[in-house]
């Protein structure tokens, strides 16, 4: 645990015009973020920062509910305020509930998640290891053998995690740090008409990008990827694209996850 004196002898509230819970905001969000205080340490009391500060519970409570919003502490019961370690769920939650107040469709996100595949992903034939290249293999593997059993919401998870093992075989890894909550939004998008048919799965263009990604060939995997987002074009995929996000049938599964931090 912190050292609570130490912490506090940290604490340097600015003189300004700011609202004075956001003061309090930003001074243990800098503490945070420069590693003063670090996951799983708890916070001084609230009393010992309404001192510290020179605020009222009210103000103290007020940074507390915004800090533990932006996914930095969490309040345990009987413990205190913890600092919560690193995670994607919070922004993972906010950015899909920003989606879900506009007016996107599915297929605008399905068209944003082609760009960033398209463009991005061809790398991996360049940087992907052997462990990434297995990785990819298994998830095929997996994909599989839930289709040969009919086993659909296995099918969903071993085909996102194919794709989520795409973007890590990149090996760009501040690219996959930013990119990471983006994958839930994937999901939105990602589960064909009629998920209880096989051809709507395309297990074989799957294994052509992995292929390529084996062979090394940029060129060849940017191909692969292209035609893997030809299917969207289908008449059968026609009605789904122009679905609202908000009214898409996977919203409520996707909040979960995310709410869950469950990655995919």
């Amino acid at each position: 645990m912190a050292d609570v004196p130490d912490v506090l002898s940290k604490i340097t509230p600015r003189i300004d015009a700011t609202k004075l819970s956001n003061r309090v905001i930003a001074e243990i969000e800098r503490l945070i973020l420069s590693g003063e205080l670090r996951a799983g340490e708890k916070l001084p009391t609230e009393a010992e920062l309404c001192q510290a500060f020179g605020v009222s519970r009210s103000v103290v409570r007020d940074a507390v509910r915004t800090l533990s919003a932006r996914g930095l502490v969490r309040v345990q019961h009987g413990q205190g305020t913890i600092v919560d370690p690193p995670g994607e769920s919070t922004v993972a939650e906010a950015l899909i509930l920003y989606l879900l107040r506009s007016d996107l469709t599915i297929g605008d996100v399905v068209e944003a998640r082609a760009a960033i595949e398209i463009g991005i992903c061809p790398i991996a034939a360049q940087y992907a290891s052997e462990d990434d290249i297995q990785r990819l293999a298994a998830d095929i593997a997996a994909f599989t053998e839930a289709l040969e059993n009919s086993d659909w919401q296995r099918v969903q998870d071993e085909h996102l995690a194919f794709h989520l093992d795409l973007l890590r075989a990149t090996n760009l890894p501040a690219l996959e740090f930013m990119l990471r909550p983006l994958q839930h939004v994937v999901t939105l998008s990602s589960i064909p008409p009629n998920r209880n048919r096989r051809e709507f799965w395309e297990v074989s263009a799957h294994q052509k990008i992995l292929d390529a990604i084996q062979a090394r060939d940029v060129e060849r995997t940017r191909q692969a990827l292209k035609d893997h987002y030809t299917i969207m074009d289908t008449p059968a995929y026609t009605e789904m694209q122009t679905i609202l996000l908000h009214d898409a049938p996977t919203v409520q599964d996707v909040l979960h996850r995310a709410r869950k931090g469950n990655a995919f």
